[in-house]
């Protein structure tokens, strides 16, 4: 585990890559957990729509990226699905600068689905606002951006046929200043080219556009967001011109527009999200259609929305709706009544949920969700038909759940988790049950910020203990379980200042579990103490190696086969020269090691793991890099070094993984037989999964959100149905302040691959 000044430590982080990451060899598929899948797809993900560009009839995703800060990367990346909930490696193309919304359309009249993009233009001249359409070529890509112009800055962009000729047009938002704000309509010509733009006015500031017919004259009327949330709606006349706006109602801080009949009574309706600022609360408010383009209100939802969608979530035949909150908010589903009304929101995790749109993309017939998260991941949650969707459970632990770990205290053959809270300076105690699901937390008391834990036999009477350090206390807790589950009251362990992290092993061959533990609090004084275990619960005093770097984990193993158990250290420092290494101690089998060998593994390696991943019988490593602080991480992921099987390894071959690595685990998750990885993102709030292959490579990571600041993770079965599944302790308080939705807890992530 990283310690706690990692925070500034490796947020300094400047290296450069260490190498290039090795290319995928294909996209994991194979391999599903009970919980939300994530995607890379730019640097500032804002909108989504859903299309089917390659025309495989699979839904595929667009996701509008800002490029913000520099607006250098931005435009659109195309993911395409796969047809069971995942997706390819996304696709970039240019767009104009500062996109922020996307529209989907047959511009060309060759039944293959276009885009249409809303610029705002890049500052400080905003030369490449206005719309820029891109013509797909039937295979999931796109011909370059053409500019088709409205001359000002676009907000959002929609898609109607405002004449009818059958050709598709385009209605454009832009709120440039009070004299050319308004709505401009381009008549599309039916070959991707469009007509001189015809402009509305329709009052200060607009900045989201609907079309639909409100009035049931077969032509297509206009519905707007004006200024800081008034609804307008311009009923059309059929010729391509509209009436005068009229206002309907809103509310401040409106965000966005959607539209379906939520009374059932055949007529459209209206509703909108609005956020909260200190000033203004925010909600949704619903506008129920007469019929005629006049609207009336219902009932307002309170909350903060940064973006609403419509779908049947639960298929009675009703229309619900879903709202992502922002950062640290998750999501809530609304069920609807049928009668314009709807039930209490149900919250579901959703990471840093932004924008959303509503698809089936693993083609079961129940409605799935894609949604935005700020920065650079799209979120995949599959629903299950009855209004909830496919998201890992969290169980409650102490404050701040730093470190997590398997075991079974009662005897009872079912797998349990015992947990290191730093805050709270305990370690809870969570029973399996069996079917996936645990008891409530039993806390135990341990030392000041407790970091990490280890389960082992300590006292030789066939019961589970477990031992955790406690990073100000300078020292460990030792609590020996009595066989029911509970434990006695901790025992203390003297080691160095600051132990980070902690590993059981036998290192000198006496048949009894010994310590090893990650301490020092400089780089000059970082190092490994071993404690030789008695027998009894007790420990002879440390014996210490110095390695003058600021240790991060430990992994226990036996490198060069001759059947002495040896260690492995993975390092970060706080301050240049940063390390990009691992340190490997052979045992001589006394409880004593050869001098380090350090092997370069990636940028800031932070935790280290033993595994077979070519299965040659020689132990090799794995080792996690956290990467060099940036809105990207882009050298952040997984390192492989494999065995020799003389104690050294060859040279690391790094994959790319989430970002922001801090901790994995090695399992067989879709039971090949073959070694696999899992990676613990803190910043991107997930776990990654590779798979083997069998020779050392591994597939292109799937990743699945569990919730935000993760730190650690322990596989194990925990329903009994053969098959490995996850617990991820997620505490890191800088992401997750005490009082949302985000306290602190353990996500257990159930295997459900398919064999």
């Amino acid at each position: 585990m990283a310690s706690p000044s990692r925070m500034t430590a490796l947020v300094g982080a400047a290296l450069a890559a260490c190498n290039m990451l090795v290319a995928a060899t294909s996209l994991a598929q194979d391999v599903s957990f009970f919980a939300r899948l994530q995607f890379d797809a730019g640097t500032d993900t804002i909108s989504v729509v859903v299309g089917d560009f390659n025309g495989d009839g699979v839904q595929d995703v667009v996701v509008l990226d800002s490029g913000w800060p520099s607006y250098l990367d931005s435009g659109v990346s195309v993911l395409l699905g796969n047809g069971n909930g995942t997706f390819q490696r996304a696709q970039y193309f240019r767009a104009g600068g500062g996109p922020r919304s996307v529209a989907i359309g047959d511009f060309n009249g060759d039944g293959v689905q276009d885009l249409a993009v809303a610029n705002y233009g890049t500052p400080p001249l905003y030369q490449d606002a206005g719309v820029s359409v891109l013509f797909v070529n039937g295979d999931g890509s796109f011909q370059p951006a053409r500019l088709v112009g409205v001359g000002v800055v676009a907000t959002s962009v929609a898609v109607g046929d405002f004449n009818g000729d059958g050709a598709q047009d385009l209605v454009v938002a832009h709120p440039s200043t009070p004299q050319d704000a308004g709505v401009s309509v381009l008549l599309g010509n039916g070959d991707g080219s469009f007509g001189a733009p015809r402009n509305f006015a329709v009052g200060d500031n607009p900045r989201a556009v609907l079309v639909e017919d409100f009035n049931g004259d077969g032509v297509q009327d206009l519905a707007l967001i004006i200024g800081r949330g008034g609804i307008w709606v311009l009923l059309g006349n059929g010729d391509g011109s509209f009436q005068p706006a009229r206002g309907i109602g809103g509310g401040v801080n409106a965000r966005l527009l959607v539209v379906g009949d939520f009374n059932g009574d055949g007529v459209l309706d209206l509703a909108v999200g609005r956020s909260s600022d200190r000033f203004f609360l925010g909600g949704i408010n619903v506008f129920l259609g007469n019929g005629d383009g006049k609207f009336r209100p219902a009932p307002n939802i309170d909350g903060s929305y940064l973006s609403l969608a419509v779908g049947d979530f639960n298929g009675d035949g009703v229309l619900d709706l879903v709202a992502p909150g922002g950062p640290g908010l998750d999501a809530w589903v609304f069920l609807g009544n049928g009668d314009g009304t709807f039930q209490p929101r149900r919250h579901f995790s959703a990471g840093d949920g932004y924008g959303v749109a509503v698809g089936d993309f693993n083609g079961d017939g129940a409605q799935d969700l894609v949604i935005t998260e700020f920065f650079n991941t799209v979120t995949v949650v599959l629903g299950d038909g009855n209004g909830s969707f496919q998201v890992a459970p969290k169980l409650e632990a102490g404050d701040a759940p730093w470190s997590v770990a398997v075991g079974d205290f009662n005897g009872d053959g079912v797998q349990d988790l015992v947990v290191a809270n730093n805050y709270s300076n305990n370690a809870s105690v969570l029973l399996g049950n069996g079917n996936g699901t645990f008891r409530g937390a039993r806390n135990f008391a341990a030392g000041n910020f407790p970091r990490s834990v280890a389960v082992g036999d300590f006292n030789g009477d066939g019961l589970q203990d477990f031992v955790v350090t406690n990073y100000y206390s300078n020292n460990a807790s030792l609590l020996l379980g009595n066989g029911d589950g509970t434990f006695q009251a901790a025992r203390d362990v003297a080691t160095r200042s600051n132990p980070r992290f902690v590993a059981a092993g036998d290192f000198n061959g006496d048949g009894v579990l010994d310590l090893a533990v990650a301490d020092g609090d400089t780089r000059d004084n970082g190092g490994v103490s071993v404690l030789l275990g008695i027998g009894d619960g007790s420990f002879q005093p440390a014996l210490t190696f110095a390695l003058g770097r600021f240790t991060q984990s430990i992994a226990v193993g036996d490198f060069n086969g001759d059947g002495t158990q040896d260690l492995a250290v993975a390092n970060a420092t706080p301050s240049p020269p940063y390390d990009t290494g691992l340190a490997v101690l052979l045992g001589n089998g006394d409880g004593r090691f050869h001098a380090a060998q350090y092997f370069a593994a990636g940028v800031s390696p932070t935790f280290v793991a033993v595994g077979d991943f070519n299965g040659d019988g020689v132990q090799d490593l794995a080792v996690a890099n956290y990467g060099t602080f940036s809105s990207s991480y882009e050298d952040a992921g997984a390192s492989v070094l494999l065995g020799n099987g003389d104690g050294t390894f060859q040279a690391a071959q790094y994959f790319r993984a989430g970002n922001s690595a801090v901790s994995l685990a090695v399992g067989d998750f879709n039971g090949d037989g073959v070694q696999d990885l899992v990676i613990v993102n803190e910043r991107t709030h997930g776990v990654s999964a590779l798979l083997g292959n069998g020779d050392g490579n591994f597939q292109y990571a799937l990743t699945f959100g569990t919730g935000m600041g993760p730190e650690s993770v322990a596989v194990g079965d925990f329903n009994g149905d053969g098959r490995q599944d996850l617990a991820v302790a997620h505490g890191y308080t800088f992401l997750a302040p005490r009082g949302s939705f985000h306290d602190w807890g353990v996500s257990v992530l159930i295997n459900n691959s398919r064999r």
